[in-house]
């Protein structure tokens, strides 16, 4: 027992060390990354703020985050529902082909996407990414509305089509609200699968550069201690973001127990 508990922190320490060399790092005022630092500031944090290029890159992939979250989480929760009125051999096959990206290397999925994308003359396109952002997300949603959809008693929708309401108005009533939670949870997380996303950007995205891109552009050339900051800071914004989607996760499974 004691030996499994050291291996765990072992793993844990790890998995977390890269974040506790670069937050520290992210206030340093030198001129280069160096850690331990040898003088503290916000200067590398300012120098990511002030420039348009990073700001340009951020946004852009803000919005795409935010498009592509919501069409997953529209389209996963859409799946879900047939999926749970389809017979067990059809819904056993087809929530494999909804989790498939999943478990495909993103690489495979990038060429894919980049050679239907060039049949079709939709390169470096925003709405080709958007689309394909999406696409890499519904896996997770898929998985993470479908564990609370199942968990909801069909009789509530039953017992409101029997009061008279119609479909949509029945699954609003009766089926929504215990699953909503894990909803917001799913596009929390499909938010930021989008927008941590680099290897389908690449293949994709010519000119214009998400986020992920610009800081591995940057790398390619040179260890810009800019990137410290914007690491640090994302890093803090995605384990609040995760945190709450966690929570509501959980919250919802005490919901439907």
């Amino acid at each position: 027992m004691r030996l499994s508990t050291i291996l765990f922190a072992m793993g844990v320490l790890l998995l977390f060390f890269p974040i506790l060399v670069v937050v520290p790092m992210s206030f340093s005022a030198d001129r280069f990354l160096g850690f331990p630092p040898r003088t503290w500031g916000l200067t590398w944090y300012r120098a990511y703020f002030s420039d348009p290029v990073w700001m340009a890159a951020t946004f852009r992939s803000l919005r795409i985050a935010l498009f592509a979250s919501t069409i997953a989480t529209l389209a996963g929760l859409l799946s879900v529902i047939g999926l749970g009125r389809m017979g067990p051999r059809w819904r056993a096959g087809l929530t494999g082909l909804f989790i498939a990206p999943a478990i495909v290397p993103n690489v495979i999925i990038a060429l894919g996407v980049f050679i239907l994308a060039l049949t079709f003359g939709a390169t470096d396109s925003v709405v080709t990414l958007t689309l394909a952002h999406a696409a890499l997300a519904l896996p997770f949603v898929v998985m993470i509305v479908g564990a609370a959809y199942r968990q909801v008693d069909p009789n509530l929708e039953r017992a409101a089509r029997v009061c008279g309401a119609g479909p949509v108005r029945a699954f609003m009533a009766a089926t929504l609200p215990p699953i909503l939670p894990a909803v917001v949870a799913a596009a929390i997380f499909a938010f930021f699968i989008s927008f941590d996303e680099l290897v389908v950007a690449l293949f994709l995205m010519g000119g214009a550069e998400t986020l992920p891109v610009r800081i591995w552009n940057d790398l390619r050339f040179e260890i810009n201690p800019t990137i410290a900051a914007i690491s640090a800071f994302f890093v803090v914004i995605t384990t609040i973001a995760m945190a709450i989607a966690e929570l509501l996760r959980l919250r919802t499974q005490k919901r439907l127990r």
